[in-house]
């Protein structure tokens, strides 16, 4: 006999198509780059689902076209084998938001591509607790702690509910261990793919002490397997950031999200700009049969990878290619183009000020955002603001402007262009007459 849950999900299935739009998604270019996949999937989270039919059902089923798109574009390997959200897959954990959810991506996605999903604290347990973890179960037939092997290659989820007092139980911690112990034993040299909400302290962007979302919980586990590719979420910041991935005893991977943008600058958290509620970023992540962990980051609204990270020292045990130290003393300032001037205007009893975007060198590194001052004669500071370069959109404005600046005659007028691992220039002035 149908249980109730799924009675109604049947009735909500027959809706689908009327209330999530398919429209055709933009499709990402596939390069060829010599890459040859044996295993794709996606990786994103935050979609905050609410109910069926609103914008992060949409999102989830843009994200998943775009996918299988790109999936079908290339002419070695066609095949999208999973799609895994990491957490806050609804905004309140109502069983409407998991039954859109489950509908919207039933809907979307095809056999044989399978569904992965862990739940997190923060969101999806909000209405009922532990009970949600039951409630998806019933409603996908999917375990919420999970332990799947997909064309040879290993993947291990863990959720987390709001009835714990700390953010895994120990219980949980020795149950990761034991089946990364069993994926290492199998394939010693392959990847092994670990899913949960939270990003582990000090590693991705966001993990940070400081920005205060990083759980330490599994560190000391996941630093006794090289071969772990961790992905997370929660703290909403941009995936095609070069602090997204990181590495050190392990790999770590922020997936960025579906829902909006969010940073931390200086000690001001939860920074959100101008558009930040645009964010739809997601992974596909590719592995060749070298091991090699091809990651790149698509937004999805606008059909372009923004950014792309290949890891080839997967199981080795030193890893310097994505470390951040190692990265941060290799970068340097970012530099602006020879005649690059302000502009300042006069606006009322303040001014406009707008700034030419600097460059950096290389991949690993982009310009994070830019730090305004303006001095009086005796060089005193009078005012002083930043801006983010907007480098997460996947079209970057040519100039950014700060509006409202306070300055009088005589004061200089400075703007620097600040890295996103802390080197600063020495910037462009203007002196106001």
């Amino acid at each position: 006999m149908q249980t109730l849950y799924s009675l109604i999900l049947s009735f909500l299935m027959l809706f689908t198509s009327v209330f999530v739009p398919l429209a055709s998604a933009p499709v990402p270019e596939n390069t060829d780059d010599g890459f040859v996949p044996v295993l794709r999937f996606v990786a994103t989270s935050d979609t905050h689902v609410i109910s069926l039919g609103d914008k992060p059902c949409y999102r989830i089923a843009n994200t998943v076209k775009s996918a299988y798109a790109y999936s079908e574009a290339d002419s070695d390997y066609t095949a999208l084998d999973a799609v895994v959200f990491s957490g806050d897959i609804t905004d309140d954990g109502t069983f409407t938001a998991f039954s859109a959810f489950t509908a919207v991506t039933d809907k979307v996605i095809k056999e044989p591509t399978e569904r992965l999903a862990v739940l997190a604290k923060s969101h999806d347990g909000n209405t009922y607790g532990t009970k949600s973890l039951q409630m998806f179960t019933e409603l996908t037939g999917q375990e919420t702690d999970f332990h799947r092997v997909i064309n040879g290659f290993h993947f291990i989820g863990i959720s987390r509910s709001s009835s714990q007092t700390e953010h895994y139980t120990k219980e949980q911690v020795e149950w990761l261990d034991n089946e990364l112990k069993k994926a290492t034993e199998d394939a010693p040299l392959q990847p092994v793919f670990v899913f949960q909400h939270e990003h582990i302290l000090d590693t991705v962007f966001g993990s940070y002490t400081y920005d205060g979302w990083g759980m330490p919980d599994f560190k000391e586990v996941l630093s006794k397997y090289p071969q772990v590719v961790d992905f997370s979420g929660h703290s909403h910041y941009p995936a095609n950031d070069p602090r997204s991935i990181w590495q050190g005893t392990f790999t770590a991977v922020n997936d960025g999200g579906l829902a909006y943008y969010e940073f931390t600058v200086d000690d001001q958290t939860s920074v959100h700009p101008e558009n930040h509620k645009t964010m739809t970023q997601a992974l596909i992540v590719e592995v060749d049969a070298l091991n090699r962990v091809l990651v790149k980051v698509l937004d999805v609204d606008a059909g372009k990878f923004v950014a792309e990270y290949l890891v080839d020292n997967v199981a080795s045990s030193v890893k310097l290619k994505f470390n951040h130290d190692a990265r941060r003393l290799l970068s340097s300032a970012p530099v602006f183009d020879d005649g690059a001037a302000l502009e300042v205007k006069k606006s009322g009893a303040s001014y406009t000020v707008t700034v030419p975007q600097a460059r950096v060198t290389g991949d690993d590194n982009k310009v994070y955002l830019y730090r305004l001052t303006v001095t009086d004669e005796n060089g005193k500071t009078v005012y002083s603001a930043w801006e983010l370069s907007q480098y997460y959109f996947a079209d970057v404005p040519e100039t950014v402007s700060f509006s409202g600046v306070t300055a009088g005659k005589g004061c200089t007028v400075r703007v620097q262009a600040e890295d996103v691992w802390g080197n600063i220039n020495e910037g462009l002035t203007f002196e106001i007459n």
